[in-house]
């Protein structure tokens, strides 16, 4: 069997020619036939039987089938009919369409014996092995937070892996030039496998999405090392692809014996069933964490039930493999991770792309806490997160990681349950600027915000407006006059800059 679409290209890129007519790109053809006296006196020929036959042998126009006419010069037969110009040798246009069969037919015992491994459960390295030696070319398999799950041969590049938390991963200077690339985004959105150059790699890449339900939870990569790729790689490729997801899913590989001791300490930790600070260090510290000068808490969970698609510990292994020094504890359908580090202000800048590539293939969003130093503190923190992720402040954003800090002012105002107050809490000198901005078209409120953008600061304030400095100070005496705006009372100041602030949100 081969798509019609595919013997077309063949004969097109054999002969330098064009087959002309209308057809199904994914039509199926699974046999040959010379156009003979029996087959012109039916109606219908066999649907998955291309017929060949030459320009002046006439048949009749309402003829069903597959033909292919050869020899039209630059007449155009009746009827649905494929036909080229040009008068060929139709045994050997016979031969070269036999060759795309056979080439198919290799493709089909290939996938069979890809599926003969995987019914037989000779597990995710023996369809690897059987991949390679179809394809001929090295496959790994990852995680969808870079890790190597597993390959064929076995790979070992000083220049594009490293060992990260004891697991094999890509290096960040090869995910980032795969995020530049666009091949991230690719991976994410196509399911079926595409042809790449990623920067700094010699060779072209293939990539296929490793999918459960909608999830991605993973993928595959041929790196074309040994021999150029051929179009018939790809079809065994998304075969091998599909037979992975299943073995995933049949794997025990992410059994987690130790998840329950994870579980059980921030259970303790949040309900403050531990002996203070000093007992909360220790007990970290024996998990394998080294208490350092300060704390996150991260709360991980999918955008809807049906994105968990695999086992807890699936993620709960990717997690731990993203963040060092940490634990990660599974409440529900929800992932909570402690960090210890001693880098607050960068630490999560050197994660983000590994952690959005992770979150983005699984569904997931993920709310970072406020840092903190005393670990007793942590259930404060961790409501924190919880708030972002169960009373849905977020109604839209392009990151699925939520940082607390862009968030908390929302948070602040559900916590108090009563908008109304928090509306009147608006200072009324702001109110009043308000209305007079919309009934005389001035930009009094406007130069007030760009003026808190601007660090309080007259000059990057007057470029930002395009003003001269004079005119600025025009302007505020303008405000003063009108609305007893003072921008030498720092009291009032940060009230103005609240109650703008509080009309944002």
């Amino acid at each position: 069997m081969a798509y019609l679409s595919t013997i077309i290209e063949d004969i097109e890129k054999r002969y330098s020619i064009k087959v002309h007519g209308n057809y199904h790109s994914k039509q199926t053809i699974d046999g040959i036939r010379f156009l003979d006296k029996n087959d012109i006196s039916i109606s219908y020929l066999y649907p998955n039987v291309i017929y060949l036959t030459n320009f002046r042998e006439k048949y009749s126009k309402d003829l069903v089938g597959n033909i292919l006419c050869v020899g039209c010069d630059d007449q155009i037969p009746e009827g649905n009919t494929l036909y080229i110009a040009e008068s060929l040798d139709l045994y050997e246009l016979h031969n070269i369409i036999e060759n795309s069969l056979q080439s198919y037919r290799q493709v089909e015992i290939s996938k069979a014996s890809l599926f003969h491994t995987l019914y037989m459960g000779k597990g995710l390295s023996t369809l690897l092995e059987n991949g390679y030696k179809m394809i001929r070319n090295p496959i790994v398999v990852c995680d969808s937070s870079y890790n190597v799950l597993a390959s064929y041969p076995e790979v070992s590049d000083e220049k594009f892996l490293e060992i990260r938390n004891h697991r094999l991963s890509l290096k960040e200077i090869f995910t980032d030039n795969m995020k530049k690339s666009q091949t991230i985004d690719r991976i994410y959105h196509t399911v079926y496998p595409f042809v790449t150059e990623v920067k700094d790699a010699e060779f072209p890449m293939i990539f296929e999405s490793i999918r459960i339900k909608r999830a991605v939870v993973g993928y595959i990569c041929v790196r074309c090392l040994e021999k150029n790729y051929e179009e018939n790689d790809l079809e065994i490729i998304h075969s091998l692809t599909q037979m992975i997801s299943i073995q995933l899913q049949k794997d025990d590989t992410y059994n987690n014996p130790n998840g329950i001791k994870y579980d059980m300490f921030l259970k303790d930790l949040f309900e403050k069933q531990l002996d203070g600070e000093e007992a909360a260090r220790k007990h970290l510290s024996f998990l394998g964490v080294e208490p350092k000068q300060y704390y996150f808490i991260m709360i991980s969970g999918f955008t809807n039930v049906q994105s968990h698609s695999m086992t807890n510990t699936y993620y709960w292994n990717q997690l731990t493999s993203i963040f060092k020094n940490s634990i990660t504890g599974v409440f529900g359908n929800r992932f909570v991770t402690l960090v210890s580090t001693s880098d607050k202000d960068s630490f999560f800048e050197k994660l983000s792309s590994r952690l959005e590539t992770f979150l983005q293939m699984n569904h997931m969003l993920a709310a970072v806490s406020y840092s903190f130093d005393q670990l007793w503190d942590a259930s404060v923190y961790a409501e924190q997160c919880n708030s972002l992720l169960t009373e849905r402040l977020v109604v839209y954003n392009e990151s699925p990681i939520l940082f607390y800090e862009d968030y908390y002012l929302k948070h602040l105002i559900n916590m108090t349950k009563n908008p109304a107050a928090i509306k009147a809490s608006v200072h009324p000198d702001i109110k009043d600027m308000i209305k007079y901005d919309a009934s005389q078209g001035t930009e009094y409120i406007h130069t007030l915000k760009t003026y808190f953008e601007h660090n309080r600061s007259m000059p990057a304030t007057a470029k930002a407006l395009f003003i001269h400095k004079s005119t600025l100070f025009y302007r505020f005496d303008k405000m003063k006059q009108l609305f007893n705006i003072d921008i030498i009372d720092a009291e009032k100041l940060f009230i103005y800059e609240y109650s703008l602030r509080i009309l944002s949100v």
